[in-house]
């Protein structure tokens, strides 16, 4: 398509070195076009309105606001002066926004139509409201959270939230209802993110039996394909991240699931992943020192709590000395700092979340710890 190759283009340097951007306003053109020749085209606003109805598209929006002012709301944001500022912003809208056919091969609108179906839906019937929303919309002053503007409006839509916590336990059970709460969070539109940190690592015992356990990889692989099968309405695919604290025995492993050169049994192509870190694995590289890990199964039967429970600057040094506890020295905490900065700059991940700061900032002191962090 030649948008996708204008857009290429940018990259290649001109006679003096530059960047050639120009071709990315070509490749907004180029898109749009595109657009145009799939975009159902209708004669007046009030035909539009009433085939989106009648077609199952838009919710009845004519129970909240006459024929007049549904029009007055779309004639608004389509004389708006708005351009996309990026071949990204308007590929991305186009995929992941613009309401389409059932058989995805036209679109119904375009973004200020989106922005206008938003504000009615949004204002539940008060106009005045209705027009401020819209003016600020298009004037990008106000931009409504991802499941809000794919959902708004819409007759069969997820709900317009946007992020979930889930803490999977030690278990076949809880593993089995947290792939599937999240397949169904994800169904809904929303971005889930799941701490893994309670799972047995790879090769500890169940049930008596040594290197039984297959750890938290094949579990990740089981999420990555949840959250491709269930997308929203086949809109955009699921969004989910698995964290996993530091001290984790498999930590290895999970950061190796997004080097480029990894083999595809390990791969995992759609899930984000994210570290839980403690001060302590700070401490550690401010000193040089060894980093062990800990198989989090032999943590729970030495001290009946899970090791992602406990305060790991207070307790590495004694899960260190038990010889009740399984570890192993990983690397130098350094080396680790090193690797997570590697995998960082090929992928994009892990996100990092600094546990200990933030139980130290959030305002809910005495009511809860934070365990873990989500895709926002």
């Amino acid at each position: 398509m030649k948008h996708i190759e204008l857009n290429n283009m940018i990259t290649q340097r001109d006679e003096n070195g530059f960047f050639q951007l120009h071709y990315d306003k070509e490749a907004i053109r180029e898109f749009l076009k595109e657009v145009d020749e799939k975009l159902i085209k209708f004669n007046s606003i009030p035909e539009q309105i009433a085939y989106m109805i009648d077609n199952d598209y838009y919710y009845n929006v004519l129970e909240d606001y006459t024929m007049e002012e549904v029009e007055e709301i779309f004639r608004i944001a389509r004389e708006y002066p708005f351009e996309f500022q990026s071949y990204m912003a308007v590929s991305k809208f186009y995929k992941d926004y613009a309401l389409k056919t059932d058989d995805k091969n036209h679109y119904l609108e375009t973004y200020p139509d989106r922005v206008a179906i938003t504000a009615l839906y949004l204002s539940q019937g008060d106009i005045h409201r209705a027009r401020r929303l819209v003016q600020q919309m298009m004037k990008q002053n106000y931009q409504p959270a991802t499941p809000t503007f794919l959902n708004a409006g819409r007759s069969r839509r997820g709900e317009m939230v946007s992020c979930f916590i889930l803490q999977m336990d030690d278990t076949l059970n809880s593993i089995g209802f947290h792939i599937n709460t999240a397949m169904q969070l994800s169904k809904i539109g929303g971005g889930v993110s799941l701490n893994l940190s309670r799972l047995r690592g790879r090769g500890e015992p169940i049930k008596g039996i040594e290197n039984a356990a297959s750890g938290v990889v094949p579990v990740m692989k089981l999420l990555d394909d949840a959250f491709n099968y269930a997308n929203q309405l086949g809109q955009r695919r699921g969004a989910g991240a698995a964290y996993l604290n530091i001290f984790h025995w498999d930590v290895n492993e999970f950061l190796e699931t997004k080097k480029i050169n990894v083999d595809d049994k390990s791969r995992i192509q759609s899930l984000s992943i994210g570290l839980i870190v403690p001060h302590k694995f700070i401490e550690l590289a401010e000193k040089d020192e060894d980093l062990y890990v800990f198989a989090p199964y032999s943590v729970y039967k030495a001290y009946g709590q899970h090791l992602d429970d406990m305060d790991m600057d207070v307790m590495y040094e004694e899960l260190l000395a038990n010889p009740k506890v399984k570890k192993k020295k990983l690397t130098k905490a350094r080396d680790m700092l090193t690797k997570i900065a590697i995998t960082q700059f090929e992928s994009g991940y892990p996100y990092i979340m600094f546990r200990t700061n933030a139980n130290k900032q959030h305002p809910l002191k005495g009511i809860g710890k934070v365990l873990c962090s989500n895709l926002c």
